[in-house]
């Protein structure tokens, strides 16, 4: 470059930099659709873990009505373990007693 006239090494230079003006113009719109496109990313990741702590909520309520209804079966044998268990006791009581009366 440095045996050509400057004409030439102007011209050289001049499309160089018209290249590189273009270049950059095409990095400067990547990265404002780049930029864009996180602010519109970092909204729905907000709206996501907004919905996902409604969901979280629900699940816990659910899961304490599940503990619940869980509960429910568990007392009703329990009571009527206690029923069977009077009841055998009762009779060997009453039983006993009887063979002591006679």
């Amino acid at each position: 470059m440095d045996n050509q006239p400057p004409e030439t090494r102007i011209k050289l230079l001049e499309g160089r930099m018209s290249t590189a003006e273009e270049r950059i113009t095409t990095h400067g719109k990547e990265i404002d659709a780049l930029a864009e496109q996180q602010v519109r990313t970092q909204e729905r990741d907000a709206f996501r873990d907004k919905q996902m702590a409604s969901v979280e909520t629900k699940v816990d309520r659910i899961d304490g009505k599940l503990d619940i209804m869980a509960a429910k079966p568990a007392e009703k044998w329990d009571k009527a373990t206690w029923i069977v268990v009077s009841v055998v006791v009762t009779a060997v009581v009453t039983a006993i007693l009887s063979r002591i009366n006679l």
